[in-house]
C-alpha cells in the first residue's frame, strides 16, 4: 500500500526522510500475540538522537502553537530549558523510530491493531543531543472480551543510563500470522 503524496508536505525532519510510513511492507516479519512471550525484552532496532528539529516538527504535527513549543528562537530565550519545550507523548514518535521492522515490539505496527490503553511517564525532558536506546518488554498478554491483547513496557534511557520516561502500551492484536495477513491483504 503506497502512501498517499499528500502526507509529503508534512515531511521536514532527516529521520522522517528515511522512515518508512509504510507499516504494510514487511508485516510478515511483525511479531503477532501467539508468537510473543512474556517476559521476552530486548532492544529497539535503531537509536534515536534528540534533534530540535524532531521536537519542532512533532510539537507541530500535534497542532501546538505556543511559542515555546514551536519556535526554537523564542524557547532558547523563554524556556525553563533553554530549548523547546516537548509535546507530553513526544515518546511516541522515539517508539516507533526504533522499535524497527523486525523483533520484539513489531507488533507496534501491526495492521489491524487497536489502541486500548497506554500509560506514560515522563520521569524528564529528553534534551537536544541526547542518544535514546528503546528496551521493550512483554509484560502481558491476555484476552479479554474475546479479544488478544498484548501489554508492553517500552523504558527510554539516554546514553548516560538515566530513565527518561516509561510507556505501558496494550494494544489488540490480530491473534496470528494468518489474522494479520487478512488485514494486510485487504
Amino acid at each position: 500500500m503506497a502512501v498517499p503524496a499528500r502526507l509529503d508536505a508534512y515531511i521536514e525532519t532527516e529521520k522522517q526522510r528515511h522512515f518508512s510510513r509504510d507499516f504494510m511492507i514487511g508485516w510478515e516479519n511483525y511479531e503477532t500475540w501467539e508468537q510473543a512471550t512474556v517476559g521476552d525484552s530486548g532492544p529497539g532496532l535503531r537509536t534515536f538522537r534528540i534533534a530540535e528539529e524532531d521536537i519542532v516538527s512533532y510539537n507541530r504535527a500535534c497542532g501546538e502553537t505556543d511559542p515555546m513549543m514551536i519556535n526554537p528562537v523564542y524557547a532558547r530565550q523563554n524556556s525553563p530549558t533553554g530549548e523547546v519545550l516537548q509535546h507530553p507523548v513526544f515518546v511516541t514518535t522515539i517508539a516507533f523510530y526504533s522499535l524497527g521492522e523486525k523483533g520484539i515490539g513489531t507488533w507496534i505496527r501491526t495492521p489491524g491493531a487497536r489502541n486500548p490503553q497506554q500509560r506514560i511517564e515522563i520521569i524528564e525532558p529528553f534534551r537536544y543531543g541526547e542518544v535514546i536506546t528503546t528496551t521493550v518488554t512483554t509484560a502481558d498478554k491476555f484476552v479479554q472480551r474475546n479479544k488478544p491483547y498484548l501489554q508492553m513496557l517500552l523504558d527510554f534511557h539516554n546514553e548516560k543510563g538515566v530513565l527518561k520516561a516509561r510507556w505501558w502500551c496494550s494494544l489488540i492484536l490480530p491473534q496470528t500470522q494468518a489474522d494479520v495477513a487478512r488485514f494486510a491483504n485487504a
